[in-house]
C-alpha cells in the first residue's frame, strides 16, 4: 500500500506546543518503523499555517482547508491518507474530501466533541469537532473547506465516549450521531449504516484509552478503552467496510512518560494496515 502521512503539529492554533508535538513524535518513533515493517511505501509531508500569525479559529480551519486538499489529492492517487494532528478537529478537513454524503464516520473520543459557540462551557474550539462535522455550528468558515457538506448525523458513530456537556448530549441526539458505549457492539453499528456509504473514515483521539492503560493527554477522564476493544473494534470497522482514511490525535508526548499511549497508537494503525485477522 502507498500511505501519505500528513501531520498537522498544532494545538489551538500553536504550531509545536503540547499536543502539537505529538504528530512528529507518534511517527518518527512509532509509525515510520511499523510501516516499514509492514512493507509499505510511504511518505510523510507537515501541514503549515500560511500566516505566520496564528489564532485558534481562523488556524484551525485553514488547516482543515490544507489537509482536505491533501486528503483529496491521496484519493486521486490510490494513496491511503494517515492523518496526525494535534487537535481533532482537523478530521473535518479529511472528511470532507472523502464525500460527506456517502461517508461514514467512525470517531473514537472519551468526548462529546459536540459543543457549539452558543453552548461550550470551556470555550475550546476542539471540542466542537462533530458539532462543526454535522453543520451544527460555524456554517461561513466550515464552507471554505474545499467539497465540504454536513455529514448526516446518522452516519456518525461516537465510540467509548463518557465525559460530555448536558447540552453536548442534546446535540448528539438531535443531530441523529450513533453513541457507542459498548466496543462489542461496533460490528452491528457498521454494518447498520453500511447501506448508506461507501466508506468509513476512521478518527482516533487516544484519550478514549482506560487511563489506566494509557494517558495521551491532560483530559484523560477515568474509564475508557482498553487497547485490546479499541483494536478489536477498528478490525471489526475494517472487516465490515471500506476504510477511506484514519487519524489519530491528541497526543502530548510529555504526558505520555511510559510510552503506552505510543505503543496504543502503533497497535490502532496496525490494527488499521496491517494483515487482515
Amino acid at each position: 500500500m502507498d500511505i501519505r502521512a500528513i501531520l498537522v503539529p498544532y494545538d489551538s492554533g500553536l504550531y509545536r506546543a503540547r499536543m502539537g508535538r505529538g504528530p512528529e513524535r507518534l511517527f518518527e518513533s512509532g509509525l515510520a518503523p511499523l510501516l516499514q515493517r509492514l512493507g509499505h511505501k510511504f511518505f510523510r509531508e507537515e501541514t503549515r499555517a500560511a500566516d505566520s500569525h496564528t489564532t485558534e479559529i481562523s488556524t484551525a480551519f485553514e488547516l482543515c482547508g490544507s489537509v482536505a486538499n491533501q486528503v483529496h489529492e491521496c484519493l486521486k492517487s490510490n494513496t491511503f491518507p494517515l492523518v496526525l494532528s494535534g487537535n481533532c478537529n482537523i478530521a473535518v478537513g479529511a472528511i470532507a474530501a472523502c464525500g460527506p454524503e456517502k461517508t461514514g464516520v467512525a470517531w473514537f473520543d472519551a468526548h462529546g466533541e459536540s459543543t457549539t459557540p452558543e453552548t461550550t462551557e470551556s470555550g475550546f474550539l476542539d471540542g466542537m469537532g462533530i458539532g462543526i462535522l454535522t453543520g451544527a455550528c460555524w456554517h461561513r468558515l466550515a464552507r471554505r473547506i474545499p467539497n465540504f457538506s454536513p455529514v448526516p448525523g446518522n452516519q456518525v458513530l461516537l465510540i467509548g465516549s463518557r465525559d460530555l456537556e448536558p447540552a453536548e448530549v442534546e446535540l448528539l441526539h438531535r443531530m441523529g450521531v450513533q453513541r457507542v458505549a459498548d466496543f462489542k457492539d461496533v460490528r452491528s453499528k457498521v454494518e447498520a449504516i453500511s447501506r448508506r456509504i461507501d466508506g468509513v473514515y476512521v478518527h482516533v483521539d487516544l484519550d478514549v484509552l482506560d487511563p489506566q492503560e494509557a494517558v495521551a493527554n491532560q483530559w484523560t477522564p477515568p474509564g475508557g478503552l482498553t487497547v485490546q476493544n479499541l483494536t478489536d473494534a477498528l478490525r471489526e470497522i475494517r472487516k465490515h467496510t471500506q476504510i477511506k482514511g484514519f487519524g489519530i490525535a491528541s497526543y502530548d508526548p510529555e504526558l505520555d512518560i511510559d510510552q503506552k499511549a505510543l505503543k496504543a497508537a502503533c497497535a490502532a494503525a496496525e490494527a488499521i494496515l496491517g494483515e487482515p485477522q
